[in-house]
Order: structure tokens, then sequence, then C-alpha cells
């Protein structure tokens, strides 16, 4: 069997892509490629229009041949000769079926009946295209084989957590709360008044809107902190320490980072609003204002420095003054640097309103580490209370995250702040006075992900949808 794999997004352009929309399609294919190696010879191609001359040559000399578009549907092609079969992740439990912006695309009903199948990275995902094309239509949720790449780093009876000193290697920007002296009154812009003169008559001037005053006082205020941070940074460095810029400004190379007590992780894009990382930050600094050894790592995947760091800055601020630490990582990790990562970390943390399939929980639990997160959507097909401390949340309106016109026609999960916060400190007196409970929720995860996400499972899968997939 012969396999054309497709995503716009590449190991060369990676780097620079992370962040911006469907960059995690590339970590998919990544980790799906063993599976499909497996199967057939799988040819990467850089174009759609390269997929028709190579199904006609592999064809003629007696091959099989499938495309795998891995895409989210409306930017699947229909038009093909070669067997297409579209391999995506989605958040919400229906699917779009309106061809807004005269792109009939966008309704998914259109590319569905014009394909050959389809792979959805969870079963609420898999059964919305059931209930948009019948119940026989060929989709399959399927999961990306995980934990083979990840399970060798877990012990053979589990994690036990983690409470001495450990150091974590990077290069990149940092911005470390303990060094950057927050306090709320940084957020204040003291501007000179100059002294009114009576000598002269002063011509009253037409007063400014409200939204032009709204406007020039952000904009003072941007770049207030703006020189705060820039002076914070000035003054951070430690005689110990190497001579990064602290509040972020500067990349460091090869920063050793110094962890203790319980660490919590979280990786997202600091744009998407779906990843509702503003509420990780806060239930975690208010769970622990008064203890100095629980650390928050957000490992930020983006490329933009300047598209989250004065809202990072600024929220710390007002939320200080906090005894916890919350570290920010901007810089790509390589896989032995990724590894390092789950390592050090206790909990992996997730807030978010909708997944897909949370690539980066799903790893830290092969790799044996317990979670904090909600149970829904995607998470509904692999998390539980032996594996995780769950987040209690709950339905509201929503709409799809490509719909130009934000109709409120799907739904979308908002997560209970207090139970977020109160899991937080669930996690620390887990890991502080219960270390045999946690070494237990370790290994349950170890050997749940097996179950679900070993590679076996999704070859044999993958086979039975291939093999009978027709134009």
């Amino acid at each position: 069997m012969i396999i054309l794999v497709n995503s716009k997004v590449t190991g060369s352009s990676i780097q620079a892509s992370l962040g911006k929309a469907e960059y995690s399609y590339y970590f998919l294919l990544k980790l799906f490629m063993p599976a499909l190696q497996q199967i057939g010879q799988v040819i990467e191609v850089s174009s759609v229009a390269e997929v028709d001359p190579l199904f006609a040559q592999h064809r003629d000399a007696g091959e099989q041949v499938i495309f795998l578009s891995i895409s989210p549907p409306q930017q699947t092609p229909t038009d093909l000769q070669c067997p297409t079969v579209c391999l995506f992740a989605w958040e919400f439990p229906d699917t779009p079926n309106k061809a807004w912006e005269n792109n009939p695309a966008n309704d998914w009903h259109y590319v569905f009946s014009r394909i050959a199948g389809a792979i959805a990275c969870s079963e609420e995902s898999a059964q919305a295209v059931r209930n948009l094309m019948g119940e026989d239509y060929p989709v399959i949720a399927l999961p990306a084989p995980v934990w083979p790449q990840f399970q060798n780093l877990h012990p053979a009876e589990g994690w036990l957590p983690i409470q001495a000193e450990r150091v974590f290697s990077l290069s990149g920007h940092i911005i470390d709360s303990p060094l950057l002296g927050l306090s709320a009154d940084g957020l204040v812009q003291h501007m000179h008044r100059p002294v009114a003169q009576t000598s002269q008559a002063v011509k009253p001037t037409a007063e400014p809107s409200a939204l032009r005053k709204s406007y020039r006082l952000l904009r003072s205020w941007r770049q207030a902190l703006r020189q705060r941070s820039q002076a914070i940074a000035a003054n951070a460095t430690e005689e110990n320490q190497p001579a990064p810029n602290q509040a972020g400004l500067q990349p460091v190379d090869n920063c050793q980072l110094s962890l203790n007590g319980v660490v919590f992780c979280s990786m997202f894009s600091p744009v998407d609003g779906r990843k509702n990382w503003t509420d990780i930050v806060t239930a975690f600094c208010w769970a622990f204002r008064d203890t100095p050894d629980a650390t928050l790592i957000l490992k930020m995947t983006h490329h933009d420095l300047e598209s989250y760091r004065i809202f990072l800055l600024t929220m710390l601020s007002r939320l200080a003054p906090f005894q916890c630490r919350v570290v920010a990582l901007h810089g790509y990790l390589d896989d032995e640097q990724y590894r390092n990562l789950i390592q050090v970390t206790d909990f992996y943390v997730n807030a978010s309103t909708g997944e897909g399939l949370c690539l980066p929980l799903m790893e830290f639990l092969s790799a044996g580490k317990p979670a904090l997160a909600p149970k829904h959507t995607a998470m509904l097909d692999y998390l539980n209370e032996d594996i995780a401390c769950v987040v209690k949340s709950s339905e509201e309106p929503a709409c799809w995250s490509h719909d130009p016109a934000g109709t409120l026609c799907s739904r979308r999960h908002r997560i209970n702040w207090q139970s977020l916060m109160e899991g937080y400190r669930h996690c620390y007196q887990m890991a502080q006075t219960q270390p045999e409970e946690y070494q237990h929720m370790s290994h349950r995860a170890w050997t749940e992900m097996q179950t679900f996400s070993d590679l076996p499972t999704v070859v044999t899968a993958l086979q039975n949808l291939f093999n009978g997939c027709k134009k």
C-alpha cells in the first residue's frame, strides 16, 4: 500500500509556525507516522498537485494508494482522483453545515460526501460526523499512538512526587515571577500635570471622545509597563545566575532553571482562547499565595513573544503579592528537552473549554505524570479520576472556531474556577503527604494510556479503514 500524506506545516517551518492556525497538525503527523509506516510506504507530498500523478503512477504498478490529508475538513481537497481520507481534530459536539463565505467546503457534508472516509481524533467528533452523514459513513475515532513515544520515561513502579531540587535546561526567553519585583503599583502611569497659567485666558478645547481617551490611556499604559519590565530586567541579574533578561525581553542561552517542591506544567498557544490559560494562572496564584514551594511552568507554543508578554506581566502584577512561582518559557524545545520537561514535572494542567485531542496531556500521562484537567470533549475518551484530579465544568453556548459570523449554534465547556483552584491544592497535598497515592495514580496513567494509544491498536484500526476505502 502507498500512503500519500500532506500537512501544510513541516519540520522545516514548525518553529516559525508555532501558535498559528493548525500548527498542531504537524505534531499529529509526526506521531501517526510510525503507524502509517507499518501499513505501507509513506510518501510525504509538499503540494496537493503532486497527489494525482503519484496516484496514477502507483496504481498502474498495481499498488493500492490512499491520500491522507492531515488537516481540517474544510481544507481537505475534494476533487482528487486518489481516494482521500481526512485526519482531523475537532473540539465541538457537532459539525459545520453551512457554506459561508461562498466556500462550499465550509459545509462539512459537502466535503465528507466527496472523500473516501475520515479519521476523527475523538469519539465525540466521530459521532458528530455520523450525525451529519449517517451511521454507515466510514469514520473512525482514533487517537495518535502517543504511548510508545513516552512510555520509557515511566519508572517500573510509577513516579513518586519529586520534592528534591531538579534542573531544567533550555535556550529561549524566560519570565520568572520571583525575579520581577511584581506590584500592581507598576501598572499606574504617574504623569506630570502642568500647572495652569492664570495670567492668560485659556481657550476651551473640544473634549476628545471616550474611545479616543481609552486608546490614549491604553497606549500610555503599555508604554509604562514595557519601560518597567525593561528596568526589572536590567536589575534582575544575580551573582550565581546567568545574565538573562528575566522579564523575557532577551533570549537566554543554556539557562539552568532550578526547580523545587511541587511542579505543575501546562503547554498551550497563548493566543488560543480555548486554552483558557488565564484561569490556569489565576487559580494557581490564588491557591498558593502563601506557598513558596509550588511552581507553575507555562510552556508557550507561539512564535511571537510580544503576543502575550505584556498581558502575562500585567496579570502577574495584578495578582501580586504571592509566594508561589510562575515561570513562562518561550522557545522551541527539541525532543530531548521536551522529555526533560516531562521528567521534572509532577502534574500536567489543562483548563480548556474544548479539546480535539490534547497531545501534551496524552504525552505527560503516557510518561506516568498525573493530571489536573476537566473531563469533556476528546478528554472523555481517556481521562478519569484514577489518573487525574478532575476539574468541574458546564456547557455554555459557543460558535465554531472558524465561523466568521460567530453564530452561537454549538457548545463549549466553561471551567469551574473554584474547582480548578481546589484541584491545585488537592494535588499539592497529595504530593506532600500521600506519595503512595500519587505513585498509584502515576502507574495507572501509564497503563491506561497503553491500552488507549499503543501502536498495535492504532495500526489495526488504520489498516481496516484504508482497506475499505474506495473512491
